[in-house]
């Protein structure tokens, strides 16, 4: 039962223990008692006592096992009422194998079905607590989810409904539901179950749960008393449970009922029987984590698993069902102080105690409150994922579980489970496939490497960067999304109104995967390029989509418009590279030594062009090769280097023994300009990408230039400023792009 109370506890925790004990107990008895009717129906029907029987052993080992093996002492355990409806379409499925066959050999097939069921349930449970896995069954779809207790729900209803005595569903008339014999029976039920979903809700007490049941039977024999019915016309009627024989009601089986039952019929459950693994290891997680809500704690997923793998071998070995802990259960059992692990124990006794001698007992029970306690799950079902769902989910969700429901009620569970599976799905494949894998798009314009250009490079870069279409994906790229960005691409090469495109720029970075699917699109879209004469860059590809794109001919070595790089930096580093050499060789005849090539772009940059000279008589020429540090991480600063040949990189030695270019430094450019007016230690490494000149100007020198040469060292003061404030302004305006092409 699932139904949330706020009951007050007593202050006495021992009484408070022992309260919310008997209540809970007689709430556990009553919930077997009515789903061994629901359950034992039909064909069944003479075999109810045994059923009801075997329902309270199976209450006695959830209950005491289960309680004991738990993470949280104050849970309470009983059978699991949403198994309850598929153990009800699996006995009339076994009936319905076995026409001709006698009662007791169906009761044994059922058994034996039971037992495989309990098994194999409790090895499942058992195999995902012991390996961790039970976070895994949580990846199945809410709405799907919802769908089966929504469906579970509906099942319940017409289990309920077809234990009402002289009512028959099939074929369906709503006549037959107003038989004055068959009204007598459902409309008492409907109004205890309303009556026990609603009242509880508004009446704060803990008596409020055992004052309904008492005050529903009490009315029952008042109405008797009245009417002048007798006990026996009343069993006649099925107003009473009656046909109860004295004595114990459970009955060791097991081994008689596998060497009597149809194995044959058996098998054939197995289908079922998968899908109610399935519904019970969902229902465990979720009802845990309803139970570490309403304790306010966190429960050992693994553990809890475990404890009700344990349970569910033992009910099996006795024929039984199994069960594991309630969310609304436990809520009432919390709202009414439950916090000694031995409560579970007493219900346990409570059902143990009916089942040795309840029998008299039990053949003065009220049918309709037996009828009634499934009706109360199915309003708390239907509740929850019929009419709370709907201001909950999604238009799309929401159809998800109506569409289960309908096709349980009309065609089958198993069908249902199936096509909510399906629906799912296919709702998410187009869900995702609306998603945008396009995270940023940018050109060159703005979004350079991390290459330092001089001023006349960057104004070259700016004017050609229409030329790059700067693409940087996210997310799981399939068929879908692939073809969204095919055609986005597409649509920009073609443009006709826009600069042409000559570099493509498509960086993996935060790509989680690249599906098979998606490869078409992309060997579409080199075709294109190929057509254009478009260079197609790959950066940050991971080895798993290398391997996808080479397979689908996507990349080829040989291919000159197709080209890969570790990452989008090195990407754009190239890029600039090819636009640059257009205009490279002119400058590069100019220049007929290292220093005259440093003392060119200076004079460009110096508010005086006649102090350059000056500054270049005190500077000392460093050379260095290929892969040569010029200074490491944490050295102590010494001066500022100016680069006047070659390529430099700044790298960062980072914890993990990896290096991370930060910049790259052409002619033209400094190094160390901000550690001359902090002198602090060198933040990063600086190496040389190719061998390389570049003129130092140490700390010393620069001193002695502010003693005795205030006008170059106000010219090297204004460069430093000037070239500080232009690398802030294109990384403010980078930035400012970026942000606006979220």
């Amino acid at each position: 039962m699932t139904t949330i109370a706020h009951s007050q506890p007593a202050t006495n925790p021992v009484l408070a223990n022992l309260i919310a004990a008997a209540i809970m107990g007689l709430l556990t008895v009553t919930s077997a008692v009515s789903f061994g009717k629901v359950i034992f129906a039909g064909d069944l029907a003479p075999m109810l006592p045994f059923g009801i029987g075997l329902l309270l052993f199976s209450s006695v080992i959830v209950s005491g096992v289960t309680g004991a093996l738990s993470s949280y002492p104050a849970l309470i355990v009983t059978i699991a009422e949403v198994t309850v409806p598929i153990f009800s379409l699996i006995a009339k499925q076994v009936v319905a194998g076995m026409p001709d066959a006698p009662v007791e050999q169906k009761l044994m097939t059922l058994v034996a079905t039971f037992a495989i069921n309990s098994f194999a349930t409790g090895a499942i449970f058992l195999g995902l607590g012991k390996f961790k896995l039970g976070s895994f069954v949580r990846f199945i779809p809410y709405p799907v989810v919802g769908g089966f207790l929504a469906a579970i729900g509906a099942l319940l209803l017409m289990a309920a409904l077809g234990s009402v005595s002289g009512l028959s569903l099939q074929p369906f008339s709503i006549a037959s539901f107003f038989q004055f014999n068959v009204l007598l029976q459902w409309l008492p039920a409907l109004i205890f179950a309303v009556v026990m979903f609603i009242l509880p809700q508004r009446v704060n007490h803990l008596a409020v749960y055992p004052g309904i049941l008492t005050g529903a039977v009490a009315l029952f024999y008042l109405g008797l008393s009245l009417t002048g019915t007798s006990i026996a016309q009343a069993t006649e009627r099925g107003w009473l449970l009656g046909n109860v024989p004295s004595g114990g009601l459970y009955q060791f089986a097991t081994v008689q009922a596998f060497q009597q039952a149809d194995w044959g019929v058996v098998i054939q459950q197995i289908p079922t029987l998968a899908a109610l693994w399935l519904v019970s290891a969902i229902a465990l997680l979720l009802h845990t984590n309803g139970v570490e809500l309403v304790a306010s704690r966190d429960l050992d997923l693994n553990q809890e698993l475990s404890g009700a793998g344990v349970a569910w071998l033992l009910a099996g070995l006795g024929g039984g069902v199994g069960g594991f802990a309630s969310a609304g259960e436990n809520a009432l059992a919390h709202d009414l102080g439950v916090t000694k692990r031995w409560v579970g124990w007493v219900i346990a006794g409570m059902c143990l105690a009916m089942m040795l001698g309840g029998a008299p007992l039990l053949s003065l029970f009220p049918t309709f409150i037996l009828i009634g306690m499934p009706l109360l799950i199915t309003i708390e079902f239907f509740n929850e994922w019929l009419y709370e769902a709907w201001f909950k989910f999604s238009r799309s969700d929401y159809a998800i579980i109506v569409l289960i429901v309908l096709i349980t009620v009309t065609v089958g569970f198993l069908q249902a489970i199936g096509a909510g599976l399906v629906a799912a799905i296919v709702l998410f494949v187009i869900s995702y496939s609306q998603l945008n894998v396009t995270r940023r798009v940018s050109s060159g314009n703005y979004h350079h490497s991390n290459v330092l250009r001089t001023s006349k490079e960057l104004e070259i870069l700016e004017a050609e960067g229409d030329q790059a279409y700067i693409v940087e994906l996210q997310g799981l790229i399939f068929f879908g999304t692939a073809n969204k960005l095919l055609n986005q691409v597409r649509d920009r090469i073609n443009h006709d109104n826009l600069p042409p495109v000559r570099y493509v720029v498509l960086d993996f970075r935060v790509v989680s995967g690249l599906d098979a699917s998606a490869v078409l699109s992309f060997a579409k879209l080199k075709q294109i390029a190929s057509q254009k004469q478009v260079h197609l860059l790959y950066t940050n590809l991971s080895s798993e989509a290398k391997q996808r794109l080479k397979q689908g001919d996507c990349l080829d070595e040989n291919d000159p418009f197709c080209h890969t790089f570790s990452d989008l930096d090195r990407g754009l580093e190239w890029y600039e590279q090819q636009v640059l050499q257009q205009y490279q060789p002119q400058v590069e005849n100019s220049f007929h030594s290292p220093a005259a090539a440093l003392a060119i772009n200076l004079k460009a940059d110096f508010s005086d062009p006649h102090q350059v000279d000056r500054l270049m008589n005190r500077l000392e020429l460093r050379q260095v090769a290929e892969n040569e540090y010029l200074f490491h991480q944490g050295d102590p600063f010494d001066g500022l280097y100016f680069v006047a040949s070659g390529q430099v990189s700044v790298v960062l030695e980072l914890n993990d023994g990896q290096i991370k270019r930060i910049r790259t430094y052409t002619v033209g450019n400094t190094i160390g300009e901000m550690g001359l007016y902090r002198r602090t230690v060198r933040m990063a490494s600086v190496i040389a990408d190719k061998p390389s000149a570049l003129y130092f100007l140490s700390a010393e020198t620069f001193e002695q230039i502010e003693d005795s040469e205030p006008v170059l060292a106000s010219n090297i003061h204004r460069f430093i400023v000037d070239l500080l404030a232009e690398r802030l302004q294109h990384r403010e305006e980078e930035l400012k792009h970026l942000l606006e092409s979220v």
